[in-house]
């Protein structure tokens, strides 16, 4: 296996010695349900830095069972003024590009798959597509499919072609969101990159509370204590490598930065290691009030009596305290991963999500890890 991915690898290097793009996009996903989150954490689309994001993918709208978009927070998308504030921030940087996201996590598959298999629902979605970016401004469409099957697969290629077709002629961008681990059964990668202008690696929640043991949410490159299986897939590296090698252009791939952190209960406060046993998930953060997760904002504001560790393998930071572990990204792991992108000429990097920054400046400059991608792209 070890012989096998040395081998990808030699060959990656040697395909990217070649290649020639610009490592130039951040792509800024925000979420349209910051705005409800409270006290420090409420976070707004006017907030956004768009001389630093190049792209701002709106998360989410939903799609209707007939193949057209729907908000699913209307009050939030309008009258409280998300799309307003979207789209006003190319009165700063006119070259902005602004994307409506559908799919994610809650909305599975069942709302996709009968979407990519009917061609009359293919069309509805190009149709309405069309009309959002006519009424609001909107620049291109992003497809965070979680995720295709077998069956899916020839029509997903046939969606994103039919899509790209469509867009291309009026100058709309057409962006994916997959899986750090290649579905080989379900993803077509040369059809999907030959489609598409950026695809984003979901580069993290390689390890989430439930697998028993304290390890990072991201890490840059395999740790010691990785089994063979994970020093071949759960780390940002070996998923370039394994994209690449399945047919991606590296020119359309960004590495997924995760602005926030997961985190554990230790079962010892004693042995607070990579790979410590734990018994749960870990503190919330007050304003994400995700299960086991916590914002950088959160973080940085609520963590700095923590012991803070840089693991020199894997390239990214953790931090201690008591029973509690968190394994996160800072403003030295994210440098190394910019760095990363520059030194494979990928498109650049992708934000989930922009409003986890330090955006209130409580732990130093304001959008902390936005400025660190800034100085070093």
């Amino acid at each position: 296996m070890f012989a096998k991915f040395w081998v990808f690898l030699a060959l990656f290097c040697l395909h990217v010695q070649h290649s020639h793009g610009a490592t130039d996009k951040v792509i800024c996903y925000v979420a349209s349900w910051a705005i409800y989150r409270p006290d420090k954490g409420e976070y707004h689309p006017k907030n956004i830095d768009p001389n630093i994001c190049t792209h701002i993918n709106y998360a989410f709208l939903g799609v209707y069972p007939n193949g057209t978009l729907q908000m699913i927070d209307e009050w939030g998308d309008i009258e409280k003024g998300n799309f307003a504030e979207v789209e006003a921030l190319k009165e700063i940087n006119p070259n902005l590009k602004t994307i409506i996201s559908i799919g994610g996590w809650n909305a599975g598959n069942a709302i996709l798959a009968p979407i990519a298999a009917s061609p009359e629902l293919r069309a509805n979605l190009i149709a309405s597509s069309f009309e959002y970016f006519e009424k609001y401004g909107f620049n291109g469409l992003d497809i965070d499919w979680e995720y295709p099957e077998a069956k899916d697969k020839e029509n997903f290629i046939t969606l994103l072609r039919e899509i790209k077709e469509a867009f291309q002629p009026k100058g709309h961008l057409l962006t994916i969101a997959v899986s750090a681990i290649p579905i080989d059964d379900a993803y077509d990668i040369p059809g999907m990159s030959e489609n598409v202008d950026v695809i984003n690696l979901m580069t993290y929640d390689f390890h989430i509370p439930g697998g028993g043991i304290a390890a990072e949410n991201s890490p840059l490159y395999w740790g010691g204590a990785d089994t063979p299986w994970q020093r071949e897939y759960e780390n940002v590296n070996s998923t370039v490598v394994n994209w690449v090698n399945a047919g991606a252009d590296p020119g359309k791939l960004t590495i997924g930065l995760a602005f926030y952190g997961h985190t554990f209960q230790l079962a010892d406060p004693a042995q607070h290691d990579l790979g410590a046993p734990v018994i749960d998930a870990g503190m919330s953060g007050p304003y994400t009030k995700g299960y086991g997760v916590m914002g950088f904002n959160e973080i940085c504001e609520f963590t700095g009596d923590w012991t803070r560790v840089f693991d020199d393998q894997q390239k990214v930071p953790y931090k201690y305290k008591d029973d509690q572990w968190i394994g996160y990204d800072d403003e030295e792991s994210v440098a190394l991963k910019v760095q990363f992108a520059k030194d494979h000429n990928m498109a650049g990097l992708m934000i989930w999500t922009v409003d986890m920054d330090d955006f209130l400046g409580l732990c130093g400059p304001k959008n902390g890890l936005l400025e660190v991608i800034k100085q070093n792209l």
